[in-house]
């Protein structure tokens, strides 16, 4: 197994065993975890846990040797690689933040502009992706920090809010609802939409909404790029729904933000993996990226 098989192997241990549990906790399929495990005992020939009508149901001798042994072997790593660090310096080399698209445009451009500019020595590698994969980035280290909305649904994870609004209704100024104040789930229900696509938790936190308030909407289109979900509704009778700080880039001749009734919130989070020794320039980063924000 390399690093993060074993991180995989540990996660189950620590979800009771459960394949189900631990593969929403790492948001991976059962089969995957079921299979990595089921190769592993194939090629080393052993058994790590017991079965009991095909599920698990506890370590073997083995296996509980093995889980301790992996314990070790995933501090030490983290210990080594805080090492590493503190060997060439408090403030040099590179560290990865998963941001989904929408996020890194309306809150994260000039926080990384100026950092960059501030921290040279510093590489900040971005991968843009929505939240369902930065979770599982974040939890197999991948990925150092993410950046995700509330709730993250992660355990055993350090949260901190960084920004919060709420999401508005957008549309076309030629739309019959550019003229009002408010518009009300209802409302919305009964109208084409264009949403952003499974990946992302917004999709989900409105599904969750219209599913609460027995609501079935029209879902026409689904995509991952908030600026076509936003074109879809020029001059139609679309409407989207996205972060308030939209409004901060759309041309007003054009566009129409409307306040929703009863509106959902937008907290946008970092977050990070909780460890017993952090690399110090993640920490720099983080202290950062909260600073920042609290200004």
């Amino acid at each position: 197994m390399d690093i993060k098989q074993l991180k995989y192997f540990v996660t189950i241990v620590d979800s009771d065993n459960n394949l189900s549990t631990a593969a929403k906790r790492m948001h991976l399929s059962q089969p995957a975890l079921s299979k990595m495990i089921k190769n592993f005992e194939e090629e080393e020939n052993v058994a790590l846990f017991e079965r009991n009508q095909g599920k698990l149901s506890s370590l073997t001798a083995v296996g509980e040797l093995f889980y301790e042994q992996a314990l070790d072997v995933i501090t030490t790593y983290d210990e080594m690689m805080k090492h590493l660090e503190d060997k060439n310096g408090f403030l040099k080399g590179s560290i990865t933040i998963g941001i989904p698209p929408l996020i890194l445009s309306l809150v994260f451009a000039n926080f990384l502009s100026n950092f960059i500019l501030e921290h040279p020595e510093i590489r900040i590698n971005i991968v843009e992706e929505g939240a369902y994969e930065l979770k599982k980035m974040l939890l197999v280290n991948e990925i150092d920090l993410a950046i995700l909305l509330q709730p993250t649904e992660l355990a055993a994870t350090e949260e901190y809010t960084l920004v919060e609004d709420e999401l508005y209704a957008f549309m076309s100024t030629s739309n019959p609802y550019a003229a009002k104040d408010f518009i009300s789930w209802e409302e919305l229900a009964k109208e084409p939409l264009a949403l952003f696509n499974d990946t992302f938790m917004i999709h989900h936190l409105v599904m969750s909404y219209f599913d609460k308030r027995n609501l079935k909407p029209k879902v026409k289109i689904q995509s991952g790029a908030w600026d076509l979900l936003l074109k879809t509704t020029f001059d139609t009778p679309f409407l989207t729904i996205l972060p308030a700080p939209v409004k901060d880039f759309i041309q007003e001749r054009d566009y129409k933000a409307v306040r929703i009734h009863n509106p959902l919130s937008w907290k946008v989070t970092v977050c990070r993996q909780k460890k017993k020794n952090h690399l110090n320039i993640e920490n720099f980063v983080l202290d950062s990226i909260l600073t920042y924000f609290s200004e």
